[in-house]
């Protein structure tokens, strides 16, 4: 295990068989996969959108990101959506950044990053 993943990073690029331009079009195209992870939905996040799963808690979930055929599957240390970032934004305010840092450790960071492995395995066997 590098830096990366002790400190909760973990990407992964997925491998698939089909061009996807967008998100919305790989959402499409896995719509009868059963994930452990959950069922994925496609979110507005800032200015763009992500396909995420169900979150493990308020600062780990499983997000997919990307375009025009090139996705990586990552661990997010935040949930998506714009109501999600203004909520940990004055969680983070008000505890001097330390809401944050409940999700760089413990068991369920190392369970949503178990989730991007196996995500991208269950997407891989399926060969989209």
């Amino acid at each position: 295990m590098g830096l990366g993943e002790m400190m909760g990073v973990k990407n992964v690029k997925l491998e698939l068989k089909g061009n996807y331009a967008t998100l919305a079009d790989l959402l499409e195209a896995m719509k009868d996969i059963q994930f452990e992870a959950g069922v994925p939905e496609l979110t507005k996040h800032g200015i763009g959108a992500v396909i995420v799963f169900p979150p493990v808690d308020r600062n780990n979930q499983v997000w997919i990101t990307g375009a025009k055929g090139k996705f990586t599957i990552m661990r997010s240390a935040e949930v998506a959506g714009l109501g999600n970032m203004a909520k940990n934004a004055v969680l983070d305010t008000l505890t001097d950044g330390w809401s944050s840092m409940s999700g760089a450790f413990g068991n369920k960071k190392k369970r949503c990053m178990e989730l991007v492995d196996i995500t991208a395995k269950e997407i891989k066997e399926a060969e989209i």
